[in-house]
């Protein structure tokens, strides 16, 4: 029970960091990029870091007023905190002017991601250096401060692994050993005051047999860990990466080849010559009759406009697969999505209504067979269909067609009755019979 609590809990967080505006704006990864081009993809990482490093300098001002509110006492303190603003507001307007460049600007791109990369780490380093050398001791003796600045040193690993160059990392964690060991046997631990006032081979041995050494090769083997585990992922999210625009770009050629082959298909299935008065009027008589019989079979009235709707599908309705004005895939893949949907409806509104001209033009040329029959009362044979159908084969009885000429409305529902009957459920063939004074009176006024 606790678990779903805290797996709802985790879903609403997500939910609401995605549908938020101000994170999609400075923050966001998921929405308006190409992730096939390289150069958006490298230009939003420098916009999306750079609003990262703004949060971080934020962080180093509250961290230096914290100290300096617990010191009153050493100035330092606050010049540093001082000095602070302009530092952290030049280094971001550099940044800004680089990326604002713009994507196409590869050059300027590049240079404002190891800017990035190399200011974090050094400002990482130097936050540290501060927090060493102005660490206070604790009532129980012990140091604080120090540690806290050196997780800085991870965390700027950890942004710059975010720009998933591999090359770029792998400079960098060169610089981090050879720094990062320069700190550990100078601010970290005074290995000078370690080996005290020896020989240099004395001196060397007790650096050497000293807690201070172990703790410094732990914090090396640790740190060596960390940046090979991030390279890794590194490595991982490039191929993932490369795969996925592989996967993206074969799948845009499907799609296109896709929308190009089913375009030509319903244009030939489709395309029809300009429809006529007659057919318009047709339509119209034939989505008022629908509409009465849905209604005496107790169809609700959203499904009543339904099947209203599908009658007049093929009239109102034209498939488009001209899609020049959108440019995101999502909105081409739904807007693909819809078009086809809508093909596919159409295509069975057509079935539809070939089914009522082969019935009528058996039934009147005498092919009508029991083959015949039951072959057509398999294809679209739901209630809506039906409904559709009955009213359409009245209409037609009572229009002039090529085969036959116009009959009235006693001998539409004789001859419905001696030869449609058969394809129709008792009940919408019961309704329509019962009622078609109603639907004489529709067809005459119209």
């Amino acid at each position: 029970m606790a678990f779903k609590k805290l797996k709802n809990l985790k879903t609403k967080i997500q939910n609401k960091i995605r549908n938020n505006t101000f994170y999609q704006k400075y923050f966001g990864f998921e929405n308006g990029i190409d992730i096939t081009d390289d150069k958006m993809v490298q230009y939003r990482k420098n916009i999306v870091i750079k609003n990262i490093i703004f949060v971080i300098n934020m962080i180093y001002t509250l961290i230096f007023m914290i100290i300096s509110i617990g010191d009153p006492t050493n100035s330092s303190n606050w010049l540093l905190t001082v000095l602070l603003f302009p530092v952290t507001a030049l280094v971001n307007y550099f940044l800004g002017r680089l990326i604002k460049t713009g994507p196409e600007d590869t050059l300027s791109q590049t240079m404002a991601m190891y800017l990035a990369a190399f200011y974090m780490l050094l400002s990482s380093i130097l936050v540290y250096v501060k927090l060493k050398y102005g660490e206070v001791e604790n009532i129980q003796g012990e140091h604080y401060l120090s540690e806290a600045g050196y997780i800085l040193i991870y965390i700027a690993l950890l942004i710059a692994a975010f720009y998933q160059n591999k090359k770029m990392l792998k400079n960098m964690f060169i610089w981090v050993v050879v720094i990062v060991t320069i700190l550990h046997f100078t601010i970290t631990y005074s290995m000078l005051e370690v080996a005290g006032n020896q020989n240099i081979w004395e001196g060397i041995k007790r650096v050497f047999s000293g807690t201070e050494f172990r703790d410094i090769l732990i914090r090396t083997i640790l740190l060596v860990g960390f940046m090979l585990i991030l390279y890794i992922y590194v490595s991982m999210s490039n191929y993932m990466q490369d795969e996925r625009k592989k996967e993206l770009a074969k799948r845009r050629k499907v799609q296109d080849d896709y929308t190009n082959v089913v375009t030509k298909i319903f244009d030939v299935t489709l395309s029809s010559e300009k429809i006529t008065e007659e057919e318009k009027k047709e339509a119209d008589i034939l989505a008022i009759m629908v509409k009465k019989l849905s209604s005496l079979l107790s169809l609700s009235p959203e499904k009543c406009d339904e099947v209203v709707n599908y009658s007049r599908l093929h009239i109102d309705k034209r498939v488009d697969f001209s899609f020049q004005n959108i440019q995101s895939d999502e909105e081409k893949f739904l807007a693909i999505r819809e078009q086809t949907e809508l093909g596919s409806k159409l295509i069975s509104r057509l079935q539809l209504k070939r089914k009522g001209e082969d019935i009528l033009r058996a039934t009147f040329e005498g092919s009508d067979d029991d083959t015949f029959i039951r072959h057509e009362r398999e294809i679209q044979n739901a209630l809506e269909s039906e409904i559709i159908l009955i009213c359409d084969l009245y209409v037609s009885m009572r229009s002039v067609k090529p085969y036959k000429k116009a009959y009235n409305h006693k001998n539409t529902i004789a001859y419905m009755e001696k030869s449609f009957k058969i394809y129709f459920d008792p009940m919408v063939y019961d309704r329509f019979t019962r009622y078609s004074s109603d639907f004489e009176k529709i067809f005459d006024e119209m």
